[in-house]
C-alpha cells in the first residue's frame, strides 16, 4: 500500500512539474497573428481528415483515465479527472472536479499536427474563452500542458440541448423563449465583441443548472453557448478559411456572391435553424440545393406567431433581407415593448 500511494505522489508532482504551458502564458506571450491560427488550425483539420495523416511528428497522445490527478501550474489548483463525456472537433472531453468541489469539464486537445501547431491552436481558443466571457458562454477557469498534451478546463454543463429533442415530456413553446433569451445575449456579446461563432447548433447549446449554495433541490436552470473553438473575428472569416458543418451551410456559405458575405449575421441563421428544430422537436436536415432554394424559411412560414415572423426572416437567404443582430431577433420573437413597471425594484424581469 505504501509503494502505491508513492507512486501515485510521484505521479502528483510530475504532473505538476510538467504543467509548464499554462494560463498565465496567455498573457506573457505575444498573440499569434490571425494568419498563424488560421494556418495551425487549417493544418490540423486537413490532418484530422487524412485517412493516413503522418505521424512522425506528432506527440503521443496521453488521454487522462478516471481518478487521475494533476495540479496547474498557474492557479496551484488540484484537479481530479472523471469519466469520458464525449468528443468535439479536435479534443476529447472528461468530467472532473476540483479542491472547491466545482463541477468541470476538461477538454483535452488530441494530437492532429505537430505541437508547435497544437500549441497555437489551444492558445487561440483560451484567449477566446478568456476574451468572451459572459454569463452565458462556457466559462474557462484553467490551461496547461502535461505531457505535450493541452488540457483546457472549463465549467461543466447538464448535458447538450439535443437532449430536449424526440421527449414527449417536451413543451417546446415553454422552452423557447428562455433558451432564446439566453442565447441571444451570448450571440450579442460575441458580436458586439467582434467575433462570429460559426458554429451554433444542438450539441453547442449546453443547459446549465446554476448551484445554490443552501439549498440541496430547486435549482435553477439556464443555457449556455459553448465549444469557441472556430470562433473568428468576424473580418476574418470567407468561404476559404470557414469551416462549417455540412448540415449547417448558410446560403452565404454555399453562393456568397447571390446572397452575401459570411458575417455575423451567419450565426443568426443558425440560431433561426435551432429556434426551428426545437418548435419541430427533431433534427431536421436540408441539402445543399435546399438550402439554396429557401426550404428552411418557408417551414418556419408554417409556424405560429410570434414565431413565424421571427424565425423565417432569421432564415431568409439573402443577408442584407435577414434579421441583422441578436437583439433584433430577440424583439421579434417578444414583440411587447418593454413595460416600466418591470424596472422597478423587486420586479420579476
Amino acid at each position: 500500500m505504501a509503494d502505491d500511494n508513492s507512486a501515485a505522489q510521484n505521479q502528483h508532482e510530475e504532473a505538476v512539474a510538467q504543467s509548464a504551458w499554462t494560463l498565465k502564458n496567455v498573457f506573457d506571450e505575444p498573440t499569434p497573428s490571425p494568419e498563424q491560427v488560421d494556418l495551425a488550425i487549417n493544418a490540423l483539420a486537413e490532418q484530422e481528415a487524412d485517412e493516413h495523416p503522418p505521424t512522425a511528428n506528432l506527440p503521443e497522445f496521453h488521454p487522462p483515465s478516471p481518478g487521475f490527478i494533476v495540479t496547474s501550474e498557474a492557479t496551484g489548483i488540484t484537479y481530479v479527472v472523471g469519466e469520458f463525456i464525449g468528443e468535439g472537433s479536435f479534443g476529447a472531453v472528461f468530467e472532473a472536479a476540483d479542491e472547491w468541489q466545482n463541477k468541470l469539464a476538461v477538454k483535452v486537445l488530441k494530437p492532429a499536427g505537430t505541437f508547435e501547431e497544437m500549441h497555437v491552436a489551444a492558445y487561440a481558443e483560451v484567449q477566446r474563452l478568456l476574451h468572451l466571457r459572459h454569463p452565458n458562454v462556457t466559462y474557462v477557469y484553467d490551461a496547461f500542458v502535461y505531457r505535450e498534451t493541452f488540457y483546457i478546463v472549463t465549467e461543466r454543463c447538464y448535458r447538450p440541448l439535443s437532449v430536449l429533442l424526440y421527449q414527449d415530456w417536451v413543451d417546446p413553446s415553454q422552452w423557447l423563449t428562455p433558451l432564446a433569451r439566453c442565447l441571444l445575449q451570448a450571440v450579442q456579446y460575441l458580436h458586439s465583441s467582434n467575433f462570429v461563432h460559426q458554429d451554433i447548433h444542438f450539441g453547442n447549446v449546453f443547459i446549465s443548472f446554476v448551484r445554490s449554495e443552501m439549498a440541496v433541490e430547486g435549482q435553477a436552470v439556464t443555457f449556455k453557448l459553448g465549444d469557441l473553438g472556430i470562433t473568428k473575428l468576424a473580418g476574418e472569416i470567407d468561404v476559404q478559411n470557414t469551416r462549417l458543418n455540412p448540415s449547417m451551410f448558410a446560403p452565404e456559405a454555399l453562393d456568397p456572391h447571390q446572397f452575401g458575405p459570411l458575417d455575423h449575421r451567419m450565426d443568426l441563421y443558425h440560431c433561426g435553424l435551432l429556434f426551428l428544430q426545437l418548435l419541430a422537436g427533431r433534427e431536421l436536415s436540408f441539402t445543399h440545393q435546399e438550402i439554396l432554394d429557401g426550404a428552411p424559411r418557408k417551414l418556419a412560414e408554417l409556424l405560429p406567431e410570434p414565431y413565424r415572423t421571427a424565425i423565417s426572416k432569421a432564415l431568409r437567404r439573402h443577408v442584407g433581407s435577414r434579421t441583422q443582430t441578436a437583439m433584433e431577433l430577440w424583439r421579434d420573437l417578444n414583440p411587447q415593448p418593454l413595460d416600466q413597471a418591470q424596472l422597478e425594484p423587486g420586479a420579476n424581469v
